[in-house]
């Protein structure tokens, strides 16, 4: 079990993980979509950087921890917007889906997961910008004693902790995929993700799905805990910018969002720089990790760069959807392709230098 101390920055590191490693944040499965998908928008014109824009804009953003206010501000694009940039703070995915889908939103950002929930509950939500770490931030935690464990192959009858309908689960479905195994040969122990270190310790799970930074702050509260294997599909490791139809059929809220995707898209250029910033700022600071392991967490995630939409993401996407499907985690198959919106692609490539 994690000291007292740690449990606040447990829950908040398990929110960072969707973003600063790219991770996917959890999502309610019991959604169904009423119509079937018709692929990814080709037809509306590319967006360019504006301008100007209007007067009076408001561009209402759903953030996690602060993750994207950070972002801009260690890269100095937090200043002089031209428009309102209203932030209003989640955890996780479900909550930001709900504010979607009461209007409460123009933008925010979700990782893998919750793009296909909110797909599979028919939300007129899609990705129109993408980042992916080089790495994942996922991996299999053994409990103690267990030295059978050491690749996911050998999770066959064995009991896993981790979290259903979330990130966590995602990655496990796809370890499991790539080692011929499925849910049904492994004995789920369904806790939040702030359980998983008690389970193992307490002998309640033979293995677990933790994230960085759970994983260092585990292991500083347990060195016998042991991370045996990484999850590592890009939906491991992307996260997305999404928009709602009505913003981006409001040509001033789409004029402020190609700004703000410009802010970020440069904003992660100029950390890729920098990485000590991100080590500083959020891992030793915020989650107290020391700082010589916080430097190696951010160089085990690797560069962050975005990607073209919906690009090598897609198959990838449409595979993880599948799993959900025979996992029983959503109702019926999905054709992805419908999640992604094309018109910001040449915006985030030009922004980027690519």
């Amino acid at each position: 079990m994690f000291p007292s101390s740690l449990r606040k920055s447990v829950v908040m590191a398990t929110v960072l993980a969707t973003a600063l490693v790219a991770t996917s944040c959890s999502s309610d499965a019991s959604t169904r979509a009423d119509d079937g998908p018709a692929g990814p928008t080709t037809t509306a014109k590319s967006v360019k950087l504006p301008d100007s824009i209007p007067a009076g804009t408001t561009l209402r953003i759903g953030d996690q921890l602060d993750y994207l206010k950070t972002v801009l501000n260690l890269a100095g694009e937090d200043k002089d917007f031209g428009y309102t940039v209203d932030y209003s703070a989640f955890i996780g995915g479900p909550s930001m889906l709900q504010a979607f889908q009461a209007n409460a939103l123009d933008s925010g950002f979700v990782g893998s997961t919750p793009l296909i929930f909110a797909q599979a509950g028919g939300q007129k939500i899609t990705a129109v910008a993408g980042w992916a770490s080089e790495h994942g931030a996922y991996g299999l935690i053994t409990a103690p004693g267990h030295d059978d464990i050491a690749e996911w192959s050998d999770l066959k009858g064995k009991k896993v902790a981790y979290q259903k309908g979330t990130a966590g689960e995602a990655a496990l479905l796809q370890a499991l995929d790539s080692a011929g195994l499925k849910l049904s040969d492994i004995e789920t122990v369904d806790l939040p993700q702030t359980q998983v270190s008690s389970a193992l310790q307490g002998g309640s799970a033979d293995a677990g799905i933790s994230v960085e930074p759970l994983t260092s702050l585990l292991q500083l509260s347990d060195p016998t805990a042991k991370e045996v294997a990484r999850a590592g599909e890009i939906t491991d490791r992307s996260s997305f910018v999404i928009a709602s139809a009505s913003t981006l059929a409001d040509q001033a809220k789409s004029a402020a969002l190609a700004d703000y995707v410009a802010r970020l898209v440069r904003s992660f250029k100029f950390l890729r720089g920098h990485p000590e910033l991100i080590a500083e700022s959020v891992y030793v600071k915020q989650y107290k990790l020391p700082l010589d392991r916080a430097n190696e967490v951010v160089k085990q995630a690797g560069a962050v760069s975005f990607v073209e939409l919906p690009g090598k993401i897609v198959a990838a996407q449409q595979h993880l959807a599948d799993l959900f499907v025979a996992a029983g985690e959503i109702p019926s198959k999905l054709d992805v392709s419908a999640e992604f919106d094309t018109r910001f692609n040449d915006l985030v490539q030009q922004e980027q230098g690519s």
